[in-house]
Formats: C-alpha cells, sequence, structure tokens
C-alpha cells in the first residue's frame, strides 16, 4: 500500500479539546488533531535541511556569517537551486555573487555537480515579538489628549460621545 493511501486516523477526543482557530491550515488542523505529515513531505524536509547544511558549509568562504545564517534552501533538484533568504540587501548580495556560488557549489559536492541554475527569493520572516507589537495597545500623545478633550468639551453636543472622547483621551 503506497504512502498516499494510508489512512491516518484521527483521535477525535484529542480534537474536540485541542482545537486550533479557523484560521489554521488544513494541515495544522490535523497536526492538532494527531495526524502525522505525509511521509513524502517529510523526506523532502529532510532532502531540502541537508541541501541548505551542504549550501552554508560550500559558501562559508564567499559570505559574511549573517548571510549564511538566513540562507535556506526553498528549492532543489538536479539542475536548479534556489535560496530564500529575509533580507532584500542579502538577497541582492547572493545574486550578484551568484555565478561564484554556482561555481563553488559545482566543485563541493556531488550532489551540485550537475546544477545549472541558482536562484534567490526573498521570504521575509516574521518574530512572535513582531507580531506581539502590531497587537499591542497604542497610546496617544498629549498633543492628540489635548486635542480630543477640547474637541469634546467645546464642539460634541451629543452626551454619550462627549464622555466617551473625555474616556479615550483619560486612557493611558
Amino acid at each position: 500500500m503506497s504512502d498516499s493511501t494510508k489512512i491516518n486516523f484521527i483521535d477525535d477526543l484529542h480534537l474536540k479539546s485541542n482545537t486550533p482557530n479557523y484560521l489554521a491550515s488544513t494541515l495544522e488542523k490535523q497536526a492538532a488533531a494527531g495526524a502525522k505529515p505525509p511521509v513524502h513531505l517529510t523526506q523532502r524536509l529532510v532532502h531540502l535541511q541537508s541541501c541548505t547544511a551542504l549550501l552554508q558549509q560550500a559558501l562559508k568562504p564567499l559570505l559574511p556569517a549573517e548571510i549564511l545564517k538566513d540562507c535556506q534552501v526553498a528549492q532543489a533538484d538536479r539542475y536548479r537551486l534556489t535560496v530564500s533568504l529575509s533580507s532584500t540587501t542579502a538577497a541582492n548580495h547572493l545574486r550578484y555573487l551568484s555565478a561564484s556560488c554556482l561555481e563553488k557549489l559545482r566543485s563541493y559536492d556531488k550532489k551540485f555537480c550537475h546544477l545549472e541554475e541558482f536562484g534567490v527569493i526573498v521570504t521575509p520572516r516574521t518574530t512572535q515579538s513582531d507580531s506581539r507589537q502590531l497587537s499591542s495597545k497604542k497610546t496617544l500623545s498629549e498633543n492628540t489628549k489635548r486635542i480630543i478633550t477640547q474637541t469634546a468639551t467645546t464642539v460634541i453636543t451629543h452626551d454619550g460621545l462627549r464622555q466617551a472622547l473625555l474616556r479615550l483621551a483619560k486612557e493611558d
């Protein structure tokens, strides 16, 4: 029986107690339910990680350590290698050195000896602190608070709106 026809049983009790939010992908929902990812995806991930390790070793003499740490192989086959970086500046630097990188990779390992193309893409990575900053409550400047207070007391005639604006100006 091939891997694509195997059935991964889902533990309903686990799913009912640990449900991911509605924005989760199907794969994340299945993982939360206890299902394992397909074997071919796991093998592909291992292949890309091994290519990344080889790439970082091969390009150590050519690239600064900061760029090497950020390099991830996004796609690899016999004739083409695509590297992902989070910085546009680093990606442009790597594109500038792509011919040298291609030659270095070809001579470094037999896995890369047939490479014809070396691509670079930019994939910005968001960190947890970035997402927390976006959702954090912003404070009003003193000038904005003063303008809201003056508008509420002199212009607004609706009592509910006036009270809401005054509360807004007083919140820190």
